[in-house]
Order: structure tokens, then sequence, then C-alpha cells
């Protein structure tokens, strides 16, 4: 599938915009701890919780879990491997993306939130969120992964796949173990990550 000059400049556009939007969260973590949305957008959802909600976010948090995107990512490389697919971009995609995603925890040591009580409380360190991160990157390489063979199927693994992601960073706050700066860095990062991966490896 050969983009149109359209589609690159937003693809552009969009890796330069993750990149931007990642440095303003970064520095905002590092001189000041935080932002002033953080607090209300977790206190709303604690305000509006619910036994539903509860079952719901926990579903939507272990389908985003390692125990759940580790074999599913290994299946999905096994089968662009076997039809002959970019299975290369897909490995590199999802792998780079998790490796990003320790580093960035260790340098960053950012605590989680302690605003209210968590449903689900984690241990390790907080920002940018491992599930909001590593869900985007498997939605997006994969759906980059078979555009260029199958570009409707392609779309449609990007529409529902983003869909998919980001209500698992939604769930992630509705449990109250990261803030949304957390959720949205790790958005960031995926998108910049991937759309960096793809435009290079096209190039190349």
């Amino acid at each position: 599938m050969r983009l149109s000059s359209r589609t690159l400049f937003l693809m552009r556009a969009l890796l330069g915009g993750a990149l931007a939007g990642f440095i303003v969260l970064a520095t905002g973590v590092f001189r000041h701890e935080g932002f002033a949305f953080d607090a209300p957008i977790l206190a709303w959802l604690y305000a509006h919780r619910s036994s539903a909600l509860d079952q719901t976010a926990r579903l939507l948090t272990l389908s985003a879990s390692a125990k759940v995107l580790a074999p599913l990512s290994l299946a999905l490389l096994l089968w662009l491997w076997y039809r002959k697919g970019r299975w290369t971009f897909f490995l590199l995609g999802v792998g780079g993306a998790s490796v990003l995603s320790l580093l960035m925890k260790e340098v960053f040591a950012r605590g989680r939130p302690h605003l209210f009580p968590a449903l689900m409380p984690e241990k390790d360190y907080s920002f940018p969120s491992g599930h909001a991160l590593g869900s985007m990157a498997l939605a997006l390489a994969l759906g980059f992964a078979v555009l260029d063979t199958h570009p409707s199927v392609g779309r449609l693994v990007l529409a529902l796949g983003a869909f998919w992601s980001l209500m698992v960073g939604l769930s992630r706050l509705y449990l109250q173990v990261h803030y949304p700066s957390d959720v949205l860095a790790g958005f960031l990062v995926a998108m910049g990550w991937v759309f960096g991966l793809y435009l290079w490896m096209r190039k190349n």
C-alpha cells in the first residue's frame, strides 16, 4: 500500500505531537511531581464507583496485563511470520515499547496515587502507565503490520485497538492505580515509538 502524501504528513504530525506532549508531561513530573488536572479526575471517578463498573474495570485491566499481552503478542508474531507479514516491525513495535516502559518507570520513579483507595493496588512505579503504553503499542503495531497488504483490515484493527486501549487507560484511572498524566504519557510514548518506527522502516 502506498501512503498518500496527506497520510504521511498526518503521521509525521502525530509523531511530532506525541513527542512534544510527552516532553511536557515528563517535565511536569520532574519539576512539579504532577499536574493540577490529576486529582480532580481521580476524585470524580472515585465518586462514581459502582460494583458493575468495578468488575468492568478489572476485566479491562486484565486484558492488558502482561500475562495476557505476552502470549497474545507471541501468537500474533508467529501468525505474521507464518503469513510472511511485517513480523519484524511488529516485534520491534511491541518489544521496544515494553522496554521503554520499564526503563522510563525506573527513570521517573513516580509513586502510585494515594488520594483514594485503590481497587487493585500496584507496587511498581507509576509513570508512564505500562497498561496504556502496552495496549496502544500492540494495537498500533498490529494495525500497521497488516495495513500495507490489507488496508481495510488494518484500519479496522487500528480503530478497534485504539478504542480498547483508551478503555484500558480509563480502567487504570478508575481503579486509582494511575494518575491521568501517567496514562496520557503511556499513550504518547506508544504513539511516538510505533509511528516513528513505521515511518523509519518504510523509508529504509
